[in-house]
């Protein structure tokens, strides 16, 4: 299995947008894409950061689900912004 990462930039002072971008899009996507396992979104109250972490059956379906997040352009007036995406192998899970 494959881990795609997803380091995000967020407003704090609008963290109701982002959870709600977390919740409603991002989870509805992850799950429509080939090979989807299981995801997380991940934000603290005040951070100026969040990750998304998704697993995937394979390399090649997370390297397909992480060209969507890499297009996505910077935008200053939106609540969030892609900063990284990374795919790496999982070697170990408990």
């Amino acid at each position: 299995m494959h881990t795609m990462v997803v380091r995000m930039s967020v407003d704090p002072a609008r963290a109701g947008e982002v959870a709600r971008h977390l919740r409603e899009d991002v989870t509805g996507w992850a799950k429509k894409q080939p090979g989807f396992v299981a995801g997380q979104w991940l934000c603290r109250d005040g951070a100026t950061e969040a990750l998304g972490v998704v697993v995937f059956a394979s390399e090649q379906d997370a390297a397909r689900a992480a060209q969507g997040p890499r297009r996505y352009p910077l935008d200053t007036a939106r609540a969030w912004n892609i900063e990284d995406v990374t795919v790496y192998e999982q070697l170990a899970s408990a």
